[in-house]
């Protein structure tokens, strides 16, 4: 973070400064971590409140204290009304302190991965050094998360990636609005969230608040093969609009799409402009042709910033796998375990199987619940195995609840266990050389654990996606 006072920082929160007036740049939350020369804001939620951990935050190193009534402490405290409300205040400032280009990205899936690429891409960019892209680290995408994201840029940094989920309506909005994007997108809109959403229209909705932020210069990139790209085109007449497509003619398309002979997607990345189109070859090292469509998004929003052709494809070839998305790793007895438990959603699941399915050997889909799926989550669970007995996947082991929908629409060859620990016994019991294993599940269902005990190493054999 930018060095503040924190009589500064009371001033733009609204709130008053307690004790000595000290300088410092960096923001905590979590009182467990390393506090040390922070300011650590006491945020109180629906089953915690961290004002019961100041303690533990001194003895992080914590330096200074932002909370919502006055504590027993040594330490300076800024006392403000609402501490996440001025979470967000301070991260505001921050943004336009520094005034960054700034991406916003979110989508029902591949978010994450458009954010590597595109932060790839513009390090390139750089004349000096990488730190002049700020990107969303890990899952912190969220209302505390993006803040938090925001209130780390500096003076160097010329961009910031910004990554923006949402389980509930307001939440783009409120994140965006902190952010204040320059070029926006939503990659895609499938069934997620769908409790805290009620519908895809819902999900759809609130995905689109991300554009709303945008200003008369902003660029909102619209993927045309999103069924409401129409609908997005027409709402938002006011900012630019890019488009990018797989199957459809836009701004950023892709012809000649296919696995190259190591099993990693090669396409021809082509830009039309007013008086033509270019065309450059990008062989990705990432597992799935859904990725094609990832990189067609962070190319179209890279161009926003006059990145080269040749740039765009130097950036898309270097980025490597994000852990748990496609990471290819050897597994007991040879086998070849293709681990996507990051999360799970409808549309990344059968991105997910159509890896599994493009490779020679004997498929298993180990898999747990897809979370937040409403009273959507039968049919959603029973179409993953639909689709997975079409796509000629051989077994499919699952544990959970919802599970046991997907596994009764696949029929013969599924199995339901009561626990991880009887699915892993049995996969252990029957592990070979032959055999393609890919493990999925939402965040939740902690499929990881399942990837940590069948497999032989920690090293990855293989680039993933």
């Amino acid at each position: 973070m930018i060095p503040l006072k924190l009589s500064a920082i009371a001033d733009f929160c609204v709130g008053q400064l307690v004790g000595n007036d000290l300088t410092l740049d960096k923001v905590m939350t979590d009182s467990r971590a390393d506090c040390s020369g922070a300011l650590f804001v006491a945020l109180v939620g629906e089953r915690f409140d961290a004002h019961e951990f100041i303690k533990t935050a001194e003895n992080q190193g914590a330096v200074a204290l932002m909370v919502s009534r006055k504590v027993d402490s040594q330490l300076p405290q800024v006392v403000v009304k609402d501490t996440e409300k001025a979470l967000g205040q301070l991260a505001r400032f921050v943004r336009q302190e520094v005034n960054p280009k700034v991406i916003g990205i979110t989508g029902s899936a591949g978010k994450t991965t458009v954010k590597e690429l595109v932060a790839s891409i513009l390090r390139l960019k750089s004349t000096a050094h990488k730190e002049n892209v700020l990107a969303t680290k890990g899952n912190f995408n969220n209302h505390i998360g993006v803040p938090l994201t925001l209130l780390e840029l500096n003076q160097e940094h010329e961009f910031a990636v910004i990554e923006m989920g949402a389980n509930h309506k307001g939440e783009i909005a409120y994140c965006a609005g902190l952010a204040k994007p320059n070029v926006s997108v939503i990659n895609n809109v499938e069934p997620a969230h769908l409790e805290g959403f009620g519908s895809i229209e819902g999900v759809a909705e609130a995905k689109s608040e991300i554009y709303q932020a945008l200003g008369e210069n902003g660029t909102a990139i619209i993927n045309l093969d999103c069924e409401f790209a129409s609908k997005w085109q027409e709402e938002f007449i006011d900012c630019h609009k890019i488009t990018v497509s797989r199957h459809k003619d836009a701004h950023f398309s892709a012809n000649n799409v296919h696995l190259n002979s190591e099993g990693l997607v090669t396409f021809d990345l082509i830009k039309r402009h007013l008086t033509g189109k270019d065309s450059i070859t990008v062989t990705l090292q990432l597992a799935g042709l859904h990725n094609v469509s990832n990189a067609l998004v962070a190319a179209a929003i890279c161009s926003q910033f006059e990145v080269e052709l040749s740039t765009i494809k130097q950036g898309l070839e270097q980025a490597g796998a994000v852990k748990g998305r496609l990471n290819l790793i050897t597994g007991q007895q040879g086998c070849l375990i293709i681990d996507d438990t990051y999360n799970a959603s409808v549309g990344s699941v059968k991105a997910a199987i159509d890896v599994l399915a493009s490779k020679e050997g004997e498929s298993i889909f180990v898999f747990g619940d897809m979370g937040e799926l409403g009273s959507e989550s039968e049919r959603y669970h029973r179409e993953i195995g639909t689709y997975a007995k079409e796509q000629g996947v051989e077994k499919l082991f699952a544990t959970g609840t919802e599970v046991a929908h997907t596994i009764e629409a696949f029929g013969d060859g599924g199995r339901l266990f009561a626990d991880k620990e009887a699915l892993i016994a049995a996969m252990k019991a029957q592990l070979d050389s032959t055999q393609i294993i890919l493990i999925k599940g939402s965040r939740g269902a902690r499929m990881e654990l399942v990837v940590q005990a069948l497999q032989e190493s920690q090293q990855t054999t293989q680039r993933g996606g």
